[in-house]
Protein backbone atom coordinates (compact mmCIF):
# COMPACT_ATOMS: atom_id res chain seq x y z
CA UNK A 1 0.00 0.00 0.00
CA UNK A 2 0.93 3.84 -0.59
CA UNK A 3 0.00 6.59 1.31
CA UNK A 4 -0.04 10.06 0.15
CA UNK A 5 1.38 13.00 2.67
CA UNK A 6 0.09 16.47 1.73
CA UNK A 7 0.73 19.27 3.59
CA UNK A 8 -1.79 21.73 2.88
CA UNK A 9 -1.87 25.49 3.96
CA UNK A 10 -4.21 28.23 3.21
CA UNK A 11 -4.53 27.19 -1.24
CA UNK A 12 -7.58 25.14 -1.26
CA UNK A 13 -7.79 24.47 -5.11
CA UNK A 14 -4.26 23.34 -5.42
CA UNK A 15 -4.92 20.57 -2.94
CA UNK A 16 -8.02 19.57 -4.43
CA UNK A 17 -6.59 19.30 -8.00
CA UNK A 18 -3.64 17.85 -6.45
CA UNK A 19 -6.02 15.23 -4.77
CA UNK A 20 -7.82 14.55 -7.98
CA UNK A 21 -4.79 13.27 -9.89
CA UNK A 22 -3.33 11.03 -6.98
CA UNK A 23 -7.10 9.25 -7.54
CA UNK A 24 -5.80 8.55 -11.51
CA UNK A 25 -2.86 6.55 -9.79
CA UNK A 26 -3.07 2.87 -10.45
CA UNK A 27 -2.79 0.94 -7.60
CA UNK A 28 -3.71 0.58 -3.85
CA UNK A 29 -3.05 3.79 -1.53
CA UNK A 30 -4.50 6.01 1.01
CA UNK A 31 -4.29 10.36 1.23
CA UNK A 32 -3.70 11.95 4.46
CA UNK A 33 -4.12 15.72 4.08
CA UNK A 34 -2.38 18.13 7.01
CA UNK A 35 -3.94 21.56 7.24
CA UNK A 36 -1.04 23.40 9.14
CA UNK A 37 -3.70 25.54 10.46
CA UNK A 38 -4.69 27.47 7.72
CA UNK A 39 -6.30 30.91 9.05
CA UNK A 40 -8.43 31.29 6.01
CA UNK A 41 -10.77 28.18 7.12
CA UNK A 42 -9.68 26.08 4.45
CA UNK A 43 -8.72 23.28 6.02
CA UNK A 44 -11.91 22.92 8.02
CA UNK A 45 -13.56 23.13 4.12
CA UNK A 46 -11.46 20.20 2.88
CA UNK A 47 -12.72 18.24 6.26
CA UNK A 48 -16.44 18.99 5.02
CA UNK A 49 -15.95 18.02 1.34
CA UNK A 50 -13.82 14.84 1.75
CA UNK A 51 -16.55 13.72 4.98
CA UNK A 52 -17.72 10.18 4.62
CA UNK A 53 -14.09 9.48 1.47
CA UNK A 54 -12.57 6.23 2.92
CA UNK A 55 -9.55 7.03 1.14
CA UNK A 56 -9.03 10.58 2.57
CA UNK A 57 -8.37 11.72 6.05
CA UNK A 58 -7.79 15.25 7.05
CA UNK A 59 -5.82 16.29 10.13
CA UNK A 60 -6.31 19.77 11.14
CA UNK A 61 -3.48 20.17 12.81
CA UNK A 62 -3.84 23.51 15.76
CA UNK A 63 -0.79 25.34 14.74
CA UNK A 64 1.25 26.15 12.06
CA UNK A 65 4.24 23.87 12.86
CA UNK A 66 6.30 24.40 9.29
CA UNK A 67 7.38 21.39 6.79
CA UNK A 68 8.79 19.13 8.92
CA UNK A 69 6.64 18.62 12.09
CA UNK A 70 3.78 19.12 9.63
CA UNK A 71 4.98 16.09 7.40
CA UNK A 72 6.22 14.43 10.91
CA UNK A 73 2.48 14.40 12.23
CA UNK A 74 1.12 13.37 8.63
CA UNK A 75 3.51 10.35 8.68
CA UNK A 76 2.79 9.53 11.86
CA UNK A 77 -1.11 8.85 11.36
CA UNK A 78 -0.29 7.18 8.45
CA UNK A 79 2.29 4.30 10.02
CA UNK A 80 -0.87 3.90 12.90
CA UNK A 81 -3.58 3.88 10.62
CA UNK A 82 -2.17 2.61 8.18
CA UNK A 83 1.27 0.76 7.95
CA UNK A 84 1.58 1.17 4.37
CA UNK A 85 4.72 -0.36 2.31
CA UNK A 86 5.69 3.73 0.91
CA UNK A 87 4.97 6.79 2.04
CA UNK A 88 5.29 10.01 -0.35
CA UNK A 89 5.49 13.25 1.61
CA UNK A 90 4.71 15.46 -1.32
CA UNK A 91 3.50 19.41 -1.58
CA UNK A 92 0.14 20.06 -2.37
CA UNK A 93 1.58 21.74 -5.80
CA UNK A 94 2.83 18.40 -6.92
CA UNK A 95 1.94 17.02 -10.03
CA UNK A 96 2.29 13.03 -10.38
CA UNK A 97 1.69 12.63 -14.09
CA UNK A 98 2.41 8.76 -14.25
CA UNK A 99 -0.42 6.44 -14.15
CA UNK A 100 1.69 3.45 -13.57
CA UNK A 101 4.16 5.55 -10.36
CA UNK A 102 3.25 3.04 -8.35
CA UNK A 103 4.41 0.45 -9.97
CA UNK A 104 7.78 2.09 -10.91
CA UNK A 105 8.54 2.58 -7.41
CA UNK A 106 8.15 -0.90 -6.20
CA UNK A 107 10.00 -2.03 -8.98
CA UNK A 108 12.68 0.48 -7.86
CA UNK A 109 12.52 -0.76 -4.41
CA UNK A 110 13.06 -4.15 -5.71
CA UNK A 111 16.83 -3.25 -7.53
CA UNK A 112 17.86 -0.65 -4.76
CA UNK A 113 15.94 -1.65 -1.47
CA UNK A 114 15.90 2.18 -0.68
CA UNK A 115 15.19 4.43 2.48
CA UNK A 116 14.81 7.55 0.83
CA UNK A 117 13.94 7.89 -2.84
CA UNK A 118 13.69 11.38 -4.78
CA UNK A 119 11.58 11.24 -8.10
CA UNK A 120 13.03 13.88 -10.85
CA UNK A 121 11.17 17.14 -10.00
CA UNK A 122 10.91 19.63 -12.54
CA UNK A 123 10.01 23.72 -11.73
CA UNK A 124 7.19 24.46 -14.17
CA UNK A 125 7.40 27.93 -12.23
CA UNK A 126 11.16 28.35 -12.78
CA UNK A 127 11.75 25.45 -16.09
CA UNK A 128 14.64 23.56 -14.26
CA UNK A 129 14.98 20.29 -12.86
CA UNK A 130 15.18 20.48 -8.68
CA UNK A 131 16.38 17.04 -8.00
CA UNK A 132 19.30 15.74 -6.49
CA UNK A 133 20.21 19.23 -5.15
CA UNK A 134 23.78 18.77 -5.60
CA UNK A 135 25.86 15.43 -5.99
CA UNK A 136 27.93 16.82 -2.95
CA UNK A 137 27.01 15.39 0.44
CA UNK A 138 25.63 17.82 3.47
CA UNK A 139 29.21 18.56 5.48
CA UNK A 140 28.62 20.39 8.91
CA UNK A 141 31.84 23.05 7.59
CA UNK A 142 29.41 23.72 4.57
CA UNK A 143 26.69 24.26 6.84
CA UNK A 144 28.59 26.71 8.74
CA UNK A 145 29.74 28.53 5.80
CA UNK A 146 25.92 28.89 4.41
CA UNK A 147 24.64 30.19 7.85
CA UNK A 148 27.25 32.83 7.77
CA UNK A 149 25.77 33.64 4.42
CA UNK A 150 22.19 33.70 5.40
CA UNK A 151 23.33 35.92 8.94
CA UNK A 152 24.36 38.42 6.53
CA UNK A 153 21.29 39.03 4.26
CA UNK A 154 18.79 38.52 7.10
CA UNK A 155 20.49 41.52 9.14
CA UNK A 156 21.53 43.72 5.96
CA UNK A 157 18.48 46.11 5.11
CA UNK A 158 20.02 46.40 1.38
CA UNK A 159 21.38 42.81 0.32
CA UNK A 160 17.60 41.52 -0.13
CA UNK A 161 16.30 44.34 -2.10
CA UNK A 162 19.35 44.45 -4.12
CA UNK A 163 19.10 41.11 -4.97
CA UNK A 164 14.97 41.06 -5.75
CA UNK A 165 15.96 43.64 -8.38
CA UNK A 166 19.13 42.09 -10.00
CA UNK A 167 16.19 38.92 -10.17
CA UNK A 168 13.89 40.65 -12.32
CA UNK A 169 16.91 41.50 -15.35
CA UNK A 170 16.32 38.53 -17.18
CA UNK A 171 19.98 38.37 -18.88
CA UNK A 172 21.48 38.12 -14.64
CA UNK A 173 18.40 35.57 -14.34
CA UNK A 174 19.96 33.78 -17.07
CA UNK A 175 23.57 33.48 -16.32
CA UNK A 176 22.75 32.92 -12.33
CA UNK A 177 20.23 30.28 -13.15
CA UNK A 178 22.83 28.79 -15.54
CA UNK A 179 26.04 29.08 -12.76
CA UNK A 180 24.35 27.37 -10.16
CA UNK A 181 23.36 24.48 -12.56
CA UNK A 182 26.57 24.04 -13.42
CA UNK A 183 27.87 24.53 -10.01
CA UNK A 184 25.61 21.34 -8.96
CA UNK A 185 27.03 18.95 -10.82
CA UNK A 186 23.54 17.52 -11.69
CA UNK A 187 22.38 15.44 -14.44
CA UNK A 188 19.15 14.88 -13.95
CA UNK A 189 18.79 11.86 -16.97
CA UNK A 190 21.56 9.91 -14.47
CA UNK A 191 20.57 7.25 -11.23
CA UNK A 192 22.51 8.67 -8.07
CA UNK A 193 23.10 7.32 -4.67
CA UNK A 194 23.20 9.07 -1.57
CA UNK A 195 22.83 12.81 -2.89
CA UNK A 196 20.44 15.13 -1.32
CA UNK A 197 16.87 15.06 -2.96
CA UNK A 198 14.65 17.89 -3.02
CA UNK A 199 11.39 17.89 -0.55
CA UNK A 200 8.61 19.33 -2.78
CA UNK A 201 8.41 15.54 -3.22
CA UNK A 202 10.22 12.52 -1.31
CA UNK A 203 9.40 8.81 -0.72
CA UNK A 204 9.87 6.82 2.37
CA UNK A 205 10.12 3.08 2.66
CA UNK A 206 8.48 0.84 5.26
CA UNK A 207 12.07 0.16 6.55
CA UNK A 208 13.48 3.70 6.94
CA UNK A 209 9.34 4.63 8.92
CA UNK A 210 10.19 1.26 11.46
CA UNK A 211 13.80 2.65 12.03
CA UNK A 212 12.82 6.56 12.61
CA UNK A 213 10.27 8.12 15.15
CA UNK A 214 10.14 11.02 12.98
CA UNK A 215 10.33 10.91 9.38
CA UNK A 216 12.27 14.71 9.55
CA UNK A 217 14.16 16.36 11.62
CA UNK A 218 11.57 18.05 13.64
CA UNK A 219 13.29 21.31 14.65
CA UNK A 220 13.06 24.08 11.68
CA UNK A 221 10.36 25.33 10.60
CA UNK A 222 10.64 25.86 6.34
CA UNK A 223 13.94 25.21 4.54
CA UNK A 224 17.48 23.32 4.52
CA UNK A 225 15.07 20.00 5.87
CA UNK A 226 16.32 17.60 2.99
CA UNK A 227 20.14 18.90 3.70
CA UNK A 228 19.66 17.78 7.09
CA UNK A 229 17.74 14.29 5.89
CA UNK A 230 21.16 13.74 3.86
CA UNK A 231 23.24 14.10 6.95
CA UNK A 232 21.46 11.89 8.58
CA UNK A 233 21.23 9.43 6.18
CA UNK A 234 25.09 9.50 6.50
CA UNK A 235 25.16 9.21 10.24
CA UNK A 236 22.50 6.44 10.47
CA UNK A 237 23.12 4.75 7.36
CA UNK A 238 20.12 5.69 5.48
CA UNK A 239 20.16 4.44 1.88
CA UNK A 240 19.50 7.61 -0.28
CA UNK A 241 18.36 6.89 -4.09
CA UNK A 242 17.25 9.84 -6.70
CA UNK A 243 16.08 7.81 -9.92
CA UNK A 244 14.61 9.66 -13.06
CA UNK A 245 12.25 6.83 -13.99
CA UNK A 246 9.71 8.23 -12.01
CA UNK A 247 9.10 12.01 -12.74
CA UNK A 248 6.72 14.78 -11.25
CA UNK A 249 5.44 18.66 -12.31
CA UNK A 250 6.75 21.47 -9.50
CA UNK A 251 3.76 24.33 -9.49
CA UNK A 252 6.02 25.94 -7.28
CA UNK A 253 5.41 28.47 -4.25
CA UNK A 254 1.81 28.61 -4.49
CA UNK A 255 1.15 28.51 -0.95
CA UNK A 256 4.19 30.85 -0.48
CA UNK A 257 3.15 33.06 -3.28
CA UNK A 258 -0.50 33.45 -1.38
CA UNK A 259 0.88 34.57 2.10
CA UNK A 260 3.48 37.07 0.75
CA UNK A 261 2.44 39.00 -2.46
CA UNK A 262 5.57 41.22 -1.58
CA UNK A 263 8.79 39.55 -3.25
CA UNK A 264 11.11 41.04 -1.23
CA UNK A 265 9.02 39.89 1.87
CA UNK A 266 8.80 36.86 0.82
CA UNK A 267 12.30 36.83 0.14
CA UNK A 268 13.29 37.56 3.98
CA UNK A 269 11.11 35.42 5.20
CA UNK A 270 13.31 32.35 3.46
CA UNK A 271 16.61 34.00 4.22
CA UNK A 272 15.49 33.88 7.67
CA UNK A 273 13.60 30.43 7.93
CA UNK A 274 17.02 28.85 6.28
CA UNK A 275 19.41 30.70 8.55
CA UNK A 276 17.38 29.72 11.66
CA UNK A 277 16.88 25.91 10.13
CA UNK A 278 20.78 25.54 9.69
CA UNK A 279 21.24 27.22 13.55
CA UNK A 280 19.08 24.65 14.82
CA UNK A 281 21.04 21.87 12.99
CA UNK A 282 24.51 23.10 13.67
CA UNK A 283 23.09 22.86 17.56
CA UNK A 284 21.64 20.25 17.42
CA UNK A 285 24.80 18.00 15.78
CA UNK A 286 28.04 19.71 16.86
CA UNK A 287 26.18 19.36 20.41
CA UNK A 288 26.19 15.41 19.69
Amino acid sequence: MFCYIILHYQVEEETINCVNKLKRIDGNHKIVIVDNNSPNGSGRRLQEKYKGCEDIDIILYDKNNGFARGNNVGCKFAKEKYNPDFYVVMNNDIEITQPDFETKVEEIYHQDCFDILGPDIYSTTYKVHQSPKTIKRTTIEDATKLKATYQKRVRSKFIVPIRCYLKKIPFLKKVKDEARRNASGVDYKKKYYDVPLHGSCVIFSKSYMDKRVEAFFPKTFFYYEMEILDYEAQKYGFKEVYNPSINVLHHQNVSTNATYKNEIKKVQFMNEQNYRSIESFLEEYNNK
